[in-house]
C-alpha cells in the first residue's frame, strides 16, 4: 500500500506540472488578446474622435436645429450580428461575433445630400467603421473573459492538488513509515 500512495503522490504532482503548464499557456493567450483588445480600443477612440469631430462640423455648418430635423429623418442604420463559437488556445470555446453584411445594391447616402452637410454623412460613413469595430471588440472582451474563468479554474485545481491532496498523500506515507 506504501509503493500505491507513492505512486499516486507522483501521478498528483505531474498532473499538477501540466495543469501549471496549461495556465502558463493561458496567461500568454491573456497577455496576447488584452494586447489586441487595447489595439482596437485605441483604433476605436481614433474613429469615434474623428466622426465626433465631423459631427461637430456639420453642426457648425448646418447648425444645431438642421442637424437634429436631419437625425429624426434618416433611415435607421440596419446590421445583424452573428453569434458563433470559436475554438481556442487549449480548446477552449470562445464566442464569436461577426457583423452580417447587408447586400447593397448601390451606396445610398442616409440623408439627402442636398439638405444635409457633407461632414453629416462622412460622420455617419465612420459610424460603420465603429460598429465593425466595437463587434470585434466584444467578441475579444468575451474571450478574455473566457480565458479568466478558465484561469481562475485551473488555479484551484493546482492549489487543491498542492495544498491539500499532495500533503494529506505525505501524511498519510509518514503515519504508515512511522509504523
Amino acid at each position: 500500500e506504501l509503493l500505491t500512495l507513492k505512486r499516486r503522490k507522483i501521478l498528483a504532482e505531474g498532473i499538477a506540472d501540466i495543469l501549471q503548464k496549461d495556465l502558463e499557456v493561458l496567461i500568454i493567450s491573456l497577455v496576447k488578446y488584452r494586447e489586441k483588445a487595447s489595439i482596437l480600443r485605441a483604433q476605436l477612440y481614433d474613429v469615434l474622435k474623428k466622426s465626433y469631430n465631423k459631427f461637430i462640423e456639420a453642426e457648425m455648418v448646418s447648425g444645431n436645429l438642421k442637424v437634429k430635423e436631419l437625425a429624426l429623418t434618416t433611415t435607421p442604420i440596419d446590421f445583424n450580428v452573428e453569434t458563433s463559437t470559436a475554438t481556442g488556445v487549449l480548446g477552449i470555446q470562445f464566442p464569436s461575433l461577426k457583423l452580417v453584411k447587408q447586400e447593397r445594391e448601390a451606396y445610398k447616402p442616409r440623408v439627402s445630400l442636398f439638405d444635409a452637410p457633407i461632414q453629416l454623412e462622412e460622420a455617419a460613413s465612420r459610424i460603420n467603421e465603429v460598429i465593425v469595430a466595437v463587434i470585434e471588440l466584444a467578441s475579444i472582451t468575451a474571450a478574455i473573459r473566457e480565458i479568466l474563468e478558465v484561469i481562475s479554474l485551473k488555479r484551484r485545481q493546482i492549489n487543491r492538488i498542492r495544498f491539500q491532496i499532495v500533503p494529506q498523500f505525505d501524511t498519510t506515507i509518514d503515519y504508515i513509515e512511522y509504523i
